[in-house]
């Protein structure tokens, strides 16, 4: 079974058997063809030299009976040296003179037919027959119009057979002999011209396959193999550049990440340590400015420094919530109810920027397999930026879909300044943001967070017309009970 697996997959088995078996059954198709037409070509020159004998065997015949020689000896004689059976037979088919005695006084059973295969002796004999005419010596005995008999000539169809079986013996020898030195030189060339190129390019991408992207293909041909090499060069040419360039980049991303993974620790550290100081001196502003009376020009300095620290406090939120890692707890919710919920806490700053937020939501939408609180922090974070692209004010669309893939699809479309072309590719990056308060990291959390879940985060954007964040999340199993968050 190895073995045949080993030949089954060897192309040059799979073009030496169909062109042997094509050129061996176009030989003996031809060979066969060749003899039957060896066969009719002996039956006509059979009836050929019968036709001959005939006409020699009625002379003889006139002759003796005309000098009244033994007929009987002329035919012993003409049967001796051609090998065939001559016999004369009356009108009625009744045989008179023969060198075979068995047919002397017999019928011959198809006088008026030329030729027809007969037996006698215990051999088959191929049988001639033609009417034998009126001589002037014959004028006494018979009418002058009308033949004297007939002259029959029995060629034994053993020679005949023998002779056309060795002449198809002999083709089929050569036929067979020909066909397989045509064969092996048809494979021949087809292994030199075919196989071995295509070896040759198999080797080449093996070598690529596992890693060697300086292997390269002889070409040295014009046809299809040659150019199918020239491909494979210039793929395997490809494929090194852009292992170079990867190269490039993920060194250039690790020494990022790296960077990235030792300010995020530190950055851990010093929000950690700003935190609590920082809680309680806002504490203790906050009871100094409620005991400040309202007359005392301190009191609005006190809210204006509150504020501020505020902005602080929120700022070491964000780089808390950057360096710990996430660990949802996912479970069926509603979209309707996630939506209408992170919208409630938004709507105050809506109208304070004169911004109309419209749900647009698919009926039945199913349940999304997610955690309620992360992503409400999601939808929180985008409604938020929404809000804030649109300084005089516009409409925020919040759309719900039902995906492709068993997925639910959020869109959250602002009117916004829109986002231009050049940042769309690093708005999800830490630390990037073009407002003069941000952080930088709302988006970045946002997408981590859609991630941990199964879900994906895209944008797209016309600058001066509007952004739209799409946010994709797998819905649950039919077989669930959906249910709100608590």
């Amino acid at each position: 079974m190895a073995l045949r697996g080993r030949f089954g997959r060897s192309l040059a088995l799979t073009i030496t058997v169909p062109t042997v078996l094509v050129v061996l059954g176009t030989s003996l198709a031809s060979s066969r063809l060749l003899a039957g037409l060896f066969a009719r070509t002996h039956e006509r020159h059979a009836a050929e030299r019968a036709r001959h004998l005939a006409t020699v065997a009625e002379g003889a015949f006139a002759r003796a009976m005309e000098q009244r020689h033994d007929v009987d000896a002329e035919l012993h004689v003409l049967c001796a040296a051609s090998g065939r059976s001559v016999a004369v037979a009356s009108l009625a088919g009744r045989v008179r003179f023969t060198c075979e005695s068995s047919l002397l006084g017999a019928t011959i059973d198809a006088p008026g037919r030329e030729s027809g295969e007969v037996s006698h002796g215990g051999q088959r004999w191929m049988r001639h027959v033609r009417s034998i005419g009126t001589r002037r010596s014959c004028g006494g005995c018979h009418g002058a119009a009308e033949p004297v008999g007939h002259l029959v000539v029995d060629s034994p169809l053993r020679e005949a057979e023998e002779e056309v079986g060795e002449l198809r013996r002999l083709n089929v020898i050569t036929d067979t002999g020909l066909a397989v030195g045509v064969a092996v030189l048809l494979v021949l060339f087809q292994i030199f011209l075919i196989v071995r190129p295509l070896r040759r390019l198999t080797t080449t991408v093996e070598r690529i396959r596992g890693g060697d992207l300086s292997a390269r293909a002889p070409v040295a041909r014009g046809d299809e193999i040659g150019r199918l090499a020239q491909s494979l060069n210039e793929m395997a040419a490809s494929l090194e550049r852009a292992k170079v360039e990867l190269d490039r980049i993920y060194r250039a991303e690790l020494a990022q990440a790296e960077k990235l993974a030792a300010l995020g620790q530190l950055t851990s550290s010093i929000a950690h340590e700003i935190k609590n100081p920082l809680a309680g001196i806002m504490g203790a502003l906050r009871v100094v400015e409620a005991e400040t009376p309202a007359p005392d020009p301190n009191k609005l300095i006190l809210g204006k420094i509150l504020l501020q620290m505020e902005r602080l406090s929120q700022t070491a939120v964000s780089l808390l919530e950057f360096a710990r890692p996430l660990r949802p707890d996912v479970r069926d919710v509603r979209v309707a109810e996630l939506l209408e919920r992170t919208i409630f806490f938004v709507a105050r700053q809506a109208a304070e920027h004169k911004v109309v937020i419209r749900p647009r939501l698919a009926p039945d939408l199913p349940a999304v397999r997610v955690d309620p609180d992360l992503m409400k922090q999601v939808f929180l974070n985008l409604l938020l930026n929404g809000i804030q692209a649109m300084p005089r004010g516009g409409e925020l669309a919040v759309g719900a879909a039902i995906g492709a893939q068993g997925m639910v699809d959020i869109a959250i479309t602002d009117q916004g300044v829109g986002i231009p072309p050049e940042n769309l590719e690093r708005i999800f990056s830490p630390f990037f943001t073009t407002k003069q308060q941000g952080t930088g990291l709302g988006l970045y959390v946002a997408r981590q967070i859609a991630e941990t879940q199964g879900g994906v985060i895209g944008v797209s954007s016309t600058p001066g017309r509007g952004t739209t964040f799409t946010v994709r999340l797998p819905a649950a199993p039919p077989q669930g009970v959906p249910h709100g968050e608590d």
